[in-house]
């Protein structure tokens, strides 16, 4: 079958190209049905390339540089998402309806992903667990519509705090996860971690009928990825140890798991 024709006629004969498995006489397929087929075939090549083209580049590189971009779209940053961490089509990444963050189960499925690929000596990882102090005293001196409104507002400010190759999610409640990829030390880290805790503790402006201002602290605990044996579990469970360290030691500061 010549691809080139607008319309064909089979006689007798079993038509594979559409996946019509069945004898037909006299069946005329339409043009629109070739060129559809072309299409798929097209689209499909172009989409392996693609994705062999993202396995053997630098993609935390790309995953910087991309959004810089003027012409990238958030449906481009979808499709770039979707094949560095090797979701399925039909795998729909879940957010947090509140923050615009990733759920808890799509997060550690990208996290699962991180820890799969080979640890490097002058990259770490580090995964931080942020616990807003006192959240509860919000909820119940102002109710739970404004402490909604609170956990927007710290979502958003954590989603600009973070780069393109980093995740964050809503783990539950007042808790949030974190992972910060492609560091170059501790005092790095440290550095972007109590950055993260001045920026969640800066004043709340709160768009009530009657204009509210409040002080929320952070507690911040920090794990550090150097051992890939450790389930994604096992270190969002060291970064909240760290975290605890943090309440205990005063509140609204950061600790580090060891």
């Amino acid at each position: 079958m010549e691809r080139g024709y607008k319309k064909v006629v089979v006689e007798n004969a079993v038509i594979k190209e559409t996946g019509l498995n069945h004898n037909t006489s006299n069946a005329s397929i339409p043009s629109t049905v070739i060129d559809s087929i072309h299409a798929a075939e097209e689209f499909s090549s172009l989409v392996a390339n693609l994705q062999q083209f993202v396995q053997t580049i630098n993609q935390n590189d790309l995953l910087n540089y991309f959004p810089q971009g003027n012409n990238a779209t958030a449906f481009q940053r979808r499709v770039l998402d979707l094949m560095i961490y090797g979701e399925e089509l039909g795998t729909e990444t879940r957010y947090d309806y509140l923050t615009g963050l990733l759920e808890r189960a799509s997060f550690l499925e990208k996290l699962k992903y991180i820890l799969s690929k080979p640890l490097k000596e002058d990259n770490l990882t580090a995964i931080i667990f942020v616990d807003l102090d006192d959240f509860k005293a919000i909820n119940d001196l102002y109710g739970h519509s404004i402490g909604d409104e609170v956990i927007s507002i710290i979502g958003r400010r954590i989603s600009a705090s973070i780069r393109a190759q980093d995740l964050a999610c809503r783990w539950g409640g007042d808790e949030f996860v974190l992972v910060l990829q492609v560091l170059t030390s501790k005092d790095l880290i440290s550095q972007l971690a109590n950055r993260l805790r001045t920026v969640i503790s800066e004043p709340l402006q709160l768009g009530s009928k009657e204009p509210l201002q409040l002080m929320l602290g952070a507690s911040v605990g920090v794990a550090i990825m150097d051992d890939l044996n450790l389930s994604s579990m096992d270190l969002v469970e060291q970064a909240d140890k760290a975290m605890y360290l943090a309440k205990k030691a005063g509140k609204n500061c950061v600790e580090f798991y060891s």
